[in-house]
């Protein structure tokens, strides 16, 4: 080989080096800007998240706020409710108010943002609300329930109970501006059955005073100063207690109800409206069905009655019309009591299976009727009481137990059952033909009685710890 060809090769191999370290540093540069490129893409992607979240939180907040407000809103004016809307920062936040009938709205609390133009954002919750001085008009004004709910009630707590003492067993219970007046069934005679409980402090209520006015109280219903309670007697089957005075209650009349005799004329079940007393006995002979005059508490006189000719297991009156749970095969009946020397039925409906109404309350044009546990057959069953002539079934459910009471707000029925693990339940029913259940809590003993007053349910229950208050979360 000449030098003349060595002195190429050697050139060929310099500038193949070169090329190669050249090569190489193109190689690192490029896995050095892939590296640090994911190294900002991780930065700023956890960054976006971290944006995202803290966006997230503030429109949650934002839009259950505009749900409480629009709640508060509907107690004070519901006419008033409407859409609205309003831009803060970057959130545009949306309340949509839509009309169901003319005393239930649907409102939809809604926030949105854009975190960038191709990921736009939005959270919003749902509720309904209805007219409750028009859905749930008091009999009494000073029994009107309050305004409606608040909070989460598919979460409730308890806030307090309180103990009657031993060998007392509530029966039944009223509640006005958080004073508590239960009715019980005593061990003993000589033991005390009417109890009045002060829980202004709902979580530490207490027993403000308690008398005994016979055998045992079945029911009661209060207004203003006086109780009238349904007594477990053939003789005296009404008593009117003057409760006045919460420290020192007084039994003021006994009263014995006209034409009726026999084992069960017992006091079961009262309603009290427009210095009016409704009172309903066991099977007995003669009339089951009594209206009553209180307006002097201390001389009440009989205006008229009606033989039905089963338990009236309990009583519900809106406008002129006595709504009665009892164990006739037509298990709810509706009375025209508009005229009590001359009482009238004017509708009934009979449920599948054979039981026995045991609790009906009526909210507007709907009537809600619980039975005694019925197998096979449903417990639970809303009623469309719109026409003073008939009534027909919306829709029912199951509840494999007796429904003792019931009370219903807004969108949730309330019920004291004798479930041995769900005492007191909550549904929603929204859609009466699609109920569902909420949620339920396990008392001692069966839950007997139920009211309701300002987002606060007070349930009665068959135990020495007879009061329980709840509320929601």
């Amino acid at each position: 080989m000449n030098c003349e060809t060595i002195k190429t090769t050697n050139k060929f191999k310099q500038g193949f080096k070169t090329g190669q370290s050249t090569l190489e540093i193109l190689i690192a540069l490029a896995i050095l800007i892939i590296s640090v490129s994911a190294t900002i893409v991780v930065l700023f992607g956890g960054q976006s998240i971290s944006v995202d979240t803290k966006l997230n939180q503030e429109a949650i907040a934002m839009a259950r706020q505009s749900l409480e407000n629009a709640r508060a809103n509907a107690r004070q004016n519901f006419d008033a409710l409407a859409d609205s809307s309003s831009t803060i920062g970057e959130f545009l936040k949306e309340t949509i108010v839509t009309a169901i009938d003319p005393d239930t709205k649907q409102i939809i609390s809604r926030v949105t943002w854009q975190t960038d133009p191709l990921r736009p954002q939005k959270v919003e919750f749902t509720t309904i609300v209805t007219d409750w001085r028009n859905v749930f008009p008091p009999a009494d004004p000073a029994d009107s329930g309050g305004g409606g709910l608040t909070g989460n009630w598919c979460n409730p707590q308890t806030l307090g109970s309180v103990d009657l003492g031993p060998g007392n067993s509530a029966t039944d219970l009223d509640v006005i501006n958080k004073i508590a007046f239960i009715s019980a069934e005593a061990s003993a005679a000589a033991k005390p059955d009417f109890f009045v409980i002060d829980a202004t402090n709902g979580q530490s209520p207490v027993v403000a005073a308690s008398i005994n006015t016979g055998p045992s109280l079945n029911s009661l219903d209060v207004s203003g100063s006086f109780a009238y309670a349904a007594n477990n007697s053939s003789t005296a089957q009404l008593q009117i207690i003057n409760v006045s005075n919460i420290a020192a209650p007084v039994l003021i009349s006994s009263f014995t109800l006209p034409g009726v005799s026999g084992t069960g004329a017992k006091g079961n079940s009262i309603f009290y409206a427009n210095d009016k007393v409704y009172i309903g006995t066991k099977t007995a002979s003669g009339p089951e069905f009594h209206v009553v005059d209180v307006s002097n508490p201390n001389n009440p006189v009989t205006l008229g009655s009606k033989e039905i000719g089963r338990d009236i297991n309990d009583i519900f009156v809106y406008n002129n019309i006595a709504y009665i749970a009892n164990s006739h095969s037509n298990e709810i009946k509706a009375l025209d009591v508009s005229d009590p020397a001359n009482i009238n039925e004017i509708a009934s409906y009979d449920p599948n299976g054979a039981s026995a109404g045991k609790s009906v309350f009526v909210a507007g044009t709907k009537a809600y009727l619980g039975r005694l546990a019925v197998n096979p057959g449903n417990e639970f069953y809303v009623l469309d009481a719109s026409s003073s002539s008939t009534i027909a079934s919306l829709g029912s459910k199951e509840i494999s137990s007796d429904i003792n009471d019931i009370s219903v707000r807004d969108n949730f029925a309330f019920l004291a059952t004798s479930d041995s693990n769900k005492e007191f339940q909550v549904w929603n029913v929204t859609d009466p033909a699609n109920m569902t259940s909420c949620t339920n809590f396990n008392f001692p003993q069966v839950a007997t009685g139920i009211d309701y007053e300002n987002n606060i349910v007070y349930v009665s229950v068959r135990s020495n710890d007879a009061l329980r208050i709840i509320t929601s979360q």
